[in-house]
């Protein structure tokens, strides 16, 4: 077992895992603290394929002991290319899928990712650096308006058209941007205690965007439909509510408006009917755990 330890780790296991023999796969292989949770939980006889959509994270995988395991494979990919990866491996169906949307505590902490204010390092936040754009160049191509509008749906963030404004300047006035500047830039705007709080706000907001994080989760959802097979599972660890209302829905559409429109009939049967959160000794240990929200689904039309 790696020494990266996973949030939720035995509860997502617990719902992902229901056939010993199966395929499984997890999408956001990361420390690969649940792929190692997964093995051991089909008792020897099923297989895991870990994807992550940062090649470094594959590497630490290949690393892992658990690694030599016949039984596991790891491939670097995005969401959106989740059937083409499993089709180069013959794969056509399985019986889970687990992803984890939450960053790792090494991207975090590593300053030339940039995902976070707490150290001063380029503005990259690419959490796959094949991908084109850094966060310094897409911030050099939006409009004031449209960075205004990302600032406010992504990241929920007060004064999102003043944050906008100052992010333009200092775009404009630094070659390249760096944390510390989008963090000199912002300070102003948001003085005393709220400030790491509406700077974390902002910081995720540009990495959602950079990544199409929402974009890439829609396309997971959208392939999790077609690859999981009848009485298979899926099993989603969601860590703001922009993520969490996109699984929720996917999983238990809503109604619509008009009473005389019929129902939108899902291909999930939702497991847990409130969603599942860490237990305060988990988040004791881990307090990046702490606003994680676990929702699973099984699909219709088996077992």
């Amino acid at each position: 077992m790696p020494g990266h330890v996973p949030v939720l780790g035995e509860e997502a296991v617990g719902f992902l895992v229901w056939e010993p023999r199966g395929t499984y796969v997890d999408a956001t292989l990361g420390g690969g603290g649940h792929a190692a949770r997964i093995l051991a939980a089909t008792g020897g006889e099923g297989r895991v394929i870990g994807i992550d959509c940062d090649p470094a994270a594959v590497q630490r995988a290949v690393a892992q002991p658990f690694h030599a395991e016949p039984r596991f494979i790891a491939r670097h990919g995005r969401f959106s290319t989740l059937e083409e990866t499993l089709a180069s491996l013959g794969v056509s169906a399985v019986d889970g899928i687990l992803a984890d949307l939450g960053l790792s505590s090494t991207q975090l902490d590593d300053p030339s990712r940039g995902l976070s204010f707490s150290a001063p390092g380029p503005l990259d936040m690419r959490l796959d650096p094949t991908r084109a754009e850094s966060a310094d160049q897409l911030l050099r191509q939006l409009s004031e308006r449209q960075l205004a509008t990302i600032l406010s749906e992504f990241g929920e963030l007060p004064r999102a058209n003043g944050a906008a404004r100052a992010i333009r300047r200092a775009a404009e006035q630094t070659r390249p941007l760096t944390t510390s500047a989008l963090q000199t830039a912002l300070a102003p705007l948001y003085p005393g205690p709220q400030r790491p709080r509406r700077l974390a706000q902002a910081f995720q907001a540009i990495r959602i965007a950079v990544n199409d994080e929402m974009g890439e989760l829609k396309a997971l959802l959208d392939s999790a439909a077609r690859l999981v097979r009848p009485g298979g599972t899926l099993v989603v660890i969601a860590y703001h509510s922009l993520e969490d209302r996109m699984v929720k829905r996917a999983i238990t559409p809503p109604r619509p408006f008009d009473p005389w429109l019929p129902s939108p009939v899902s291909p999930w049967e939702a497991i847990t009917r409130r969603p599942v959160r860490p237990s305060e000794a988990e988040i004791a240990e881990n307090p990046r755990a702490q606003s994680a929200i676990l929702r699973a689904a099984r699909r219709r039309g088996g077992v």
